[in-house]
């Protein structure tokens, strides 16, 4: 086996090193010295029936370390294993899907929203929203999204992803408009804010909750969005994070910002409490 490792690795300074300085002193390098000149930091091997298997990491600016191919490919593994291994989705009797067709667009590019098998995939780009075309007063929303996980992601304390669930809009469309934001941002994630120039609503948070139940970037986050005569609460992953007291707005289109970041939403489902509102 050593014997093929060595083919194999004087085949690779052949071609990694000046052709002139290969040639001169071609019979001066030992195993030791292509091992240092390679910087192959590990060598694998397996057989399979009287088939040898080489794996070679580390080499620079070719094959990135095994560490991080490993650190990759479980992120892969481990994000794919937890959305084969959900239940079957079944709506709620009392809720109805809300697909792309039933939303207007503001600020959209024919590529910013794309429909998916459960909903649909935003690129963030340009900024601007989606809006439904009904307005709803007394509702429960409920909806899955989630944010691509950088490749190159360690620390999620600095991920920027960033989107928003508008509610009571109201009033022209701009960037952006009058309404009560649920953030969609990653760090605050289930959070409410006044948007437009809204008057600035009383909310509660509780921050040490968000961190709790929030799921890893890459992973599917749920949230349900209360709304009664203009007070708020909103769960994420079934646990409560805000809540806010009814101000003037209490009604409206609902929308989702596309806001520089790529994400997606499946399953987007709304429950209405109260009957069918005049359009503001």
């Amino acid at each position: 086996m050593k014997g093929e490792v060595e083919g194999y690795l004087t085949r690779r300074a052949e071609l990694a090193l000046p052709k002139n300085l290969f040639a001169s002193q071609r019979e001066s390098f030992s195993w030791n010295r292509l091992m240092m000149l390679l910087d192959l930091r590990s060598v694998s091997t397996w057989r399979a029936g009287s088939l040898s298997v080489l794996l070679f990491s580390g080499c620079h600016a070719e094959v990135p370390a095994r560490h991080e191919t490993v650190q990759r490919t479980t992120t892969v593994a481990q994000s794919q294993a937890v959305e084969v291994n959900e239940p079957p989705f079944e709506r709620e009797s009392d809720f109805r899907l809300l697909p792309r067709d039933q939303f207007d667009a503001f600020g959209a590019e024919e590529q910013t929203w794309t429909e998916t098998q459960e909903g649909f995939a935003c690129s963030g780009k340009p900024k601007g929203y989606l809006y439904s075309k009904q307005p709803y007063q007394d509702f429960t929303l409920r909806l899955d999204y989630r944010f691509p996980r950088p490749e190159t992601l360690k620390d999620e304390s600095k991920f920027k992803g960033n989107t928003g669930f508008l509610i009571y809009v109201t009033g022209e469309h701009k960037l952006w408009p009058t309404c009560l934001e649920v953030q969609g941002k990653f760090l605050q994630m289930a959070a409410i804010k006044e948007n437009g120039g809204a008057a600035p609503v009383k909310v509660d948070d509780d921050q040490q909750a968000r961190q709790k139940a929030r799921k890893p970037v890459g992973e599917w986050n749920s949230l349900e969005i209360q709304s009664q005569a203009g007070a708020v609460q909103v769960l994420l992953n079934g646990t409560l994070i805000s809540k806010s007291e009814p101000d003037f707005l209490s009604a409206g289109l609902i929308g989702i910002q596309a806001e520089d970041h790529p994400f997606e939403v499946r399953r987007l489902r709304i429950r209405s409490e109260s009957p069918p509102v005049v359009a503001p």
